[in-house]
């Protein structure tokens, strides 16, 4: 595979994430000296049959948030199409995820929680009054900085006034935040998104989601069912005032909800106990005191793919999603299990899916990788432990051009930039392939090392 140094103008440096029809790159605008973060779609990945709707929502992202210069809002600066792949670059933030914070079992106090959700209901504020509304509103597209700022992050499936793109009868979102209106496949508005915000505040004061279960479950109870209330499961006391904001925000009619962000801001001041505020006036977060657990266990991709067509028997096409969300909370293999049962309805089929954790767990510590009962195999074919690691030799081009064709499997097209500026720097093999495999995701490394023959110790 070719690697081009270059997408459209932009220099790329190293991969910030990879998903199923493309990657997001960290590179550096020349003319100016501006680092970003582009994302890239592969055109030739697509289907065929949704290829235009795709691109046109591909699109739709880049035009929506490109009108949204806000504080808190990622900024975006250019679309383009080079070759088979469309990009747009857009801010790079030095930060993590409310996502990830949440599945290290972070815990923020009030005032924190507070200054999140101000911030939040802000950048909407501010969408919502040039015509645009999110409509996917999670964890995953919030992102906390360490300076203590919140920014929203992929405006992908936003409406833009009367945009056609989507129609009623159409679900798009994620299901644990969507409104009942987007459940049934209603029109919405910028209310709804007022609706995953308290689903994110629930989420933030308890730990836990309002809408537990299947996806069909989820669905039925956002419709139909009222959460219990969060002061009784809340790790801190709050008042009634914080119960009855969260009624209101996650009312099931539309019009019982607050009218806008800005109301939804000054009722949760209130209930806090936090000052008024200027409209527009920032709170930032403090986050130097904040606990988290360990990262999550990296599980590799044969595992994960392993795990996929056990469960696809019990819930369907879901398998793949529901494996990639929980590998992503999950500390080992059995906790992977676990978390992926609870969305087996059948107690039997439950018992039968958790049973094949317990062999792959035991299978963990007999050197097999889980699920799949065979020795893991050098890139050349020698049988080895995992545990084994590549010996310190000279760096020889043979094995560059190897490791970096096996590379370009996880980075895509800048695979050859990477072994280049590796092969450069490192001093023998081992040093390259610890310099390469810093370059791919967690979830994706122990697979990528195992394959040349080293661990990640």
């Amino acid at each position: 595979m070719t690697a081009p140094e270059r997408i459209g103008k932009y220099e790329v440096e190293s991969v910030l994430g990879k998903g199923a029809m493309g990657v997001v790159y960290k590179a550096i605008d020349p003319h100016i000296e501006r680092r970003v973060a582009i994302k890239t779609v592969r055109k030739d990945l697509l289907d065929a049959d949704l290829a235009d709707q795709f691109m046109a929502r591909f699109r739709n992202e880049a035009r929506a948030a490109g009108r949204l210069h806000h504080p808190n809002i990622i900024a975006i600066y250019e679309y383009g199409e080079d070759d088979d792949v469309a990009y747009i670059a857009m801010e790079y933030v030095e930060g993590m995820g409310l996502r990830e914070y949440l599945n290290r079992n972070a815990r923020f106090d009030l005032a924190q929680i507070a200054a999140i959700m101000t911030q939040l209901l802000q950048a909407l504020a501010f969408a919502h009054a040039q015509g645009v509304v999110h409509r996917d509103v999670k964890p995953a597209n919030l992102l906390l900085t360490a300076g203590g700022i919140l920014k929203v992050a992929d405006f992908g499936i936003a409406r833009i006034d009367a945009t056609t793109l989507t129609m009623t009868g159409m679900v798009m979102g994620t299901p644990t935040y969507m409104a009942p209106e987007q459940c049934r496949g209603l029109p919405s508005d910028h209310r709804a998104d007022l609706f995953s915000t308290g689903v994110v505040l629930y989420e933030l004061l308890t730990g836990a989601r309002p809408f537990a279960g299947t996806m069909e479950a989820v669905a039925y109870k956002i419709v139909h069912e009222h959460p219990r209330p969060a002061s009784e499961t809340c790790a801190f006391p709050i008042g009634p005032a914080m119960d009855a904001l969260l009624d209101k925000a996650l009312a099931k009619d539309a019009g019982e909800r607050f009218a806008d962000a800005r109301a939804f801001e000054l009722a949760l001041r209130a209930a806090c106990g936090a000052p008024q505020a200027n409209a527009g006036e920032t709170t930032l977060i403090s986050l130097a005191d904040v606990q988290l657990s360990p990262p999550a266990h990296a599980f590799d991709d044969a595992s994960l793919a392993t795990i996929e067509r056990q469960l696809v028997r019990f819930v369907g096409p879901m398998a793949k999603i529901l494996v990639r969300q929980a590998a992503g909370r999950a500390h080992d293999t059995r906790e992977l299990y676990e978390l992926l049962a609870a969305h087996i309805p059948d107690p039997r089929e439950r018992e039968r899916f958790e049973a094949h954790g317990r062999s792959d767990a035991s299978g963990a510590h007999t050197g097999r990788q889980p699920g799949t009962g065979r020795a893991t195999t050098h890139a050349r074919g020698t049988a080895v432990s995992s545990g084994s690691r590549l010996r310190a030799r000279p760096l020889e081009q043979a094995f560059v051009e190897q490791t970096t064709s096996r590379l370009a499997v996880y980075l895509g097209p800048i695979a050859k930039v990477v072994a280049k500026k590796a092969a450069q720097q490192a001093h023998d093999s081992d040093e390259f392939v610890k310099l390469v495999a810093e370059h791919i995701g967690t979830q994706e490394r122990s697979a990528f090392l195992r394959e040349v023959g080293a661990d990640d110790a």
